[in-house]
């Protein structure tokens, strides 16, 4: 046995207690299992998969929103809320066949397999828990895994196009997870995972879209569908996700790392991203109207997503009311008119003109309008 005195006096070597301090990734990296799973990855496959599928997405979604744009040129929906409508039918329509399909899918190919095999997998603390249960038929299911991975993809890049950085970061973690159970072949992880999450987000882009046609005086509406939302996120966050896919996958025995990064993290951004913490960011922050889209409504800020035509919407009748508001003081005052006064007053209405002209060629675009705002835009000089 080595003692104290034996020990080498000298200074501390530093780059060994970097290296032990690094020892943990050092582990990762150079473990059989993790370069087995980097060999069973197909990047070839899953690069060409993912960019043919992402091109049609895309494809799909232009024409898609061009034909409703062009159906609700002469309906009562406003300009800036034309591309939500389309993007809300898109996403319902998409929620709902995906989660047909897993479901049957889920009934006639994994039940069974499961039942066959229920002698040997136990409930909890196990790597053989039931969600775990490995594909065996991996080329069906890494079919339909990389289509709705690909369409989160798309829907992060639409986000992040929109300005939405949390929902676009939120969908790109949420993607990689499924791109590390897909690897792992957790074929019921995925299919209830995907069939639970479609549901969520069919009742709730549902309720955006009742929400988008409802009226601004139906203020109870908004409340009410809200809490159907708030409801719904407490039961599929916080009573029925956790219990039975994180916690299962944080405990079994044989502990994927990169699975529950990446599910965790997912899971982070969807708490800091519920409607609950939107609620109270929404009362300390939006504190005009003109700060959301609610206008002031907390339930109708939540339901109603922001968007690029609606900010430049709001943008342009700020700066016209502060222009309408400058001129009518100008003319207003008793003070004698000089040269420079009504150079002032020239520019302003030449002001007040030009942002009148770019309002009437938005609601010519949008067709006829009995709301309050834009009658208040419409007031002449």
């Amino acid at each position: 046995m080595t003692s104290i005195l034996d020990m080498k006096s000298g200074p501390p070597d530093y780059w060994a207690e970097i290296s032990n301090f690094f020892l943990p990734l050092k582990y990762l990296i150079t473990n059989d299992r993790f370069d087995a799973l980097v060999k069973d990855i197909d990047l070839s496959y899953l690069i060409n998969a993912v960019f043919w599928i992402f091109v049609t997405l895309s494809l799909g979604f232009c024409g898609f929103h061009r034909m409703f744009h062009f159906f609700l040129k002469s309906s009562n929906v406003k300009y800036f809320k034309r591309k939500q409508f389309a993007r809300l039918i898109w996403n319902i329509a998409f929620y709902a066949a995906c989660s047909l399909f897993l479901h049957f899918y889920n009934e006639f190919m994994i039940l069974p397999q499961l039942m066959k095999n229920q002698g040997r997998y136990s409930l909890f603390h196990s790597s053989e828990n039931l969600i775990f249960y490995r594909s065996q038929q991996y080329e069906k299911f890494e079919f339909y895994s990389i289509f709705i991975i690909t369409f989160y993809l798309h829907g992060a890049m639409l986000d992040f196009k929109e300005a939405d950085f949390l929902e676009a970061a939120s969908k790109g973690v949420y993607l990689l997870a499924l791109l590390a159970i897909d690897v792992y072949k957790y074929e019921n992880y995925f299919v209830g995972l995907n069939l639970t999450l479609g549901l969520y987000y069919i009742l709730t882009e549902c309720l955006a879209l009742v929400a988008l046609q409802n009226s601004k005086r139906n203020c109870l509406i908004y409340q009410i569908f809200l809490g159907f939302r708030i409801a719904a996120w407490l039961h599929v966050f916080i009573n029925l996700i956790p219990f039975k896919y994180f916690l299962p996958t944080l405990f079994a025995k044989n502990f994927k790392l990169p699975l529950n990064v990446a599910i965790w993290l997912w899971y982070g951004l969807s708490i800091w991203n519920s409607p609950v913490l939107q609620y109270f960011y929404h009362q300390i922050y939006h504190t005009t109207p003109s700060d959301c889209s609610g206008e002031g409504s907390a339930a109708k800020c939540i339901l109603l997503k922001d968007s690029s035509e609606f900010r430049h919407y709001k943008t342009l009748k700020k700066a016209y009311m502060e222009v309408k508001l400058a001129h009518e003081r100008a003319t207003a005052s008793s003070m004698p008119a000089t040269e420079s006064a009504s150079a002032k007053t020239f520019q302003a209405i030449k002001c007040v003109m030009m942002l009148k002209r770019k309002l009437k060629r938005i609601r010519e675009g949008r067709g006829a309008e009995p709301e309050d705002e834009t009658e208040e835009l419409s007031v002449d000089c």
